[in-house]
């Protein structure tokens, strides 16, 4: 595809997952059956937070590349599982109706340090409505962002490794239709501050490191860092979304199965493989991936991935259905 003037690749064409919706629902109504909340993810939540502040008490007397050791190989996988759970949350495919979903998000977020839930909410709903859309969809890189970046080794690693920050940044272009500061995000932050000197005080700084550490390398310098690569660089022309369908899958709750996702927003994480088998025939011939370390691997070091391999979809609707 041709890039334009800053490297992104701009598309005029609609949302390939609403034409994909469309023609699965057509051809298996029974996927309409997937459709809503799922009450046991909170449990999952729940073993989850407690597990983290569990590990975080257990590794309070140890040393620092102990520390760092578990949050890689332990810790991350934790708090991914978290991110993944607030995401259905925000799809209100928690609890039926909106205020329990918000306050189970701001609860799942407690043992990730910072406040993260309300501000996901604030951005992820107009990814879906907007997608590609460059002022909207903050999932699309900055052209400062895409340009310098680009295809260089090192600095695809400086990305991946201070994605948050890069994140952060992105949403200078986000119109602002609506105050930050309401009264969720404001309940979002104070719970998640009083949560993290907690830790600090009653645990100590070693297990305060330890969530830090976790949280950092769940969208950092590591295999799942890889996830912000494999969800919507275009790998394959006309393909938008890509899935993730290595064994490790389930650790994540099923977070790679993102182009499942995207077609339908309404089926809860859980239920996502169902729908894979279901309508296997639309998603099998689909480029994906079968290792997240690998892919980390080949994007850093392979000069042919480049941040520039990025839709800005031309005239993006902000409709969302399904």
């Amino acid at each position: 595809m041709p890039a334009d003037s800053h490297g992104l690749i701009p598309v005029a064409t609609p949302d390939v997952h609403r034409r994909r919706r469309q023609q699965i629902l057509a051809a298996h109504p029974e996927v309409r059956r997937l459709f809503g909340p799922n009450r046991w993810t909170f449990v999952l939540m729940a073993v989850l937070v407690a597990a983290q502040f569990a590990l975080a008490w257990q590794v309070r007397t140890w040393h620092a590349w102990q520390v760092f050791a578990i949050a890689y190989c332990g810790g991350a996988y934790l708090s991914a599982a978290l991110f993944a759970l607030i995401h259905d949350a925000s799809h209100g495919l928690v609890f039926s109706g909106a205020a329990r979903n918000r306050l189970a998000a701001i609860f799942a977020n407690l043992p990730l340090v910072f406040w993260s839930a309300m501000p996901f909410f604030r951005y992820h709903g107009a990814h879906h409505a907007r997608f590609g859309d460059y002022r909207w969809d903050v999932g699309v890189p900055t052209r400062a962002e895409a340009e310098w970046v680009g295809n260089v080794g090192w600095r695809k690693a400086l990305w991946l490794a201070a994605f948050p920050l890069f994140q952060g940044l992105r949403v200078g272009k986000y119109p602002a239709a609506t105050g930050y500061w309401d009264r969720w995000m404001v309940l979002n932050a104070a719970l998640q501050a009083l949560a993290s000197v907690w830790v600090g005080l009653a645990f100590g700084g070693m297990a305060l490191l330890y969530l830090l550490l976790s949280m950092m390398f769940t969208m950092g310098l590591h295999p799942l860092g890889s996830r912000v690569v494999q969800e919507h660089f275009v790998v394959r022309s006309g393909q938008e979304s890509n899935d993730f369908i290595g064994w490790a899958n389930a650790l994540e709750c099923y977070f790679g199965l993102h182009a499942e996702h995207h077609d339908f927003m309404r089926i809860p994480w859980n239920r996502l493989p169902r729908l894979r088998r279901l309508a296997a025939e639309f998603y099998e011939g689909e480029a994906a991936f079968g290792s997240r370390a690998g892919l980390m691997l080949d994007f850093i070091f392979n000069p042919r991935w480049s941040l520039r391999d990025n839709i800005v979809r031309i005239e993006a609707r902000s409709d969302e259905t399904g």
